[in-house]
């Protein structure tokens, strides 16, 4: 997930920094799950998070490897990485871009979101 590179600064010592492609999001899963086998035998399961904040309302489409059918109704948090597609459809090809999961927590207390989040922070700064 994470490519680093040395720049210079100004003052001439060597600084890391980390190209990051990560996302934490929590909301509600606005439709059941839906789980589906690859041609190659692979399991996915995807679902759509509806994230209500002070912006507005966001729906944001998820992935993850596995078999995982979670219920609509279900608080969620996800951590995971944008992730751009490409396949077949109607004799073309077409493009979903989508969060690819990595965790999902089912929240059923709001101190886990704050635990979860503390993790995902953890993990970053280890990198």
């Amino acid at each position: 997930m994470a490519q680093k590179k040395t720049q210079e600064t100004r003052s001439g010592g060597p600084v890391m920094s980390v190209d990051v492609n990560v996302v934490a999001i929590v909301g509600e899963v606005s439709r059941d799950a839906t789980v589906t086998e690859t041609g190659d035998g692979r399991v996915f399961t995807s679902f759509d998070v509806v994230c209500r904040g002070p912006e507005g309302r966001s729906v944001v489409p998820v992935s993850m490897e596995g078999e995982n059918p979670l219920p609509a109704g279900t608080r969620v948090a996800v951590f995971g990485s944008v992730n751009k597609r490409f396949f077949a459809a109607g004799g073309g090809l077409a493009a979903r871009t989508d969060v690819r999961a990595g965790k999902v927590t089912v929240v059923r207390r709001s101190g886990q979101v704050g635990r979860f989040l503390q993790g995902v922070a953890e993990g970053l700064s280890a990198r």
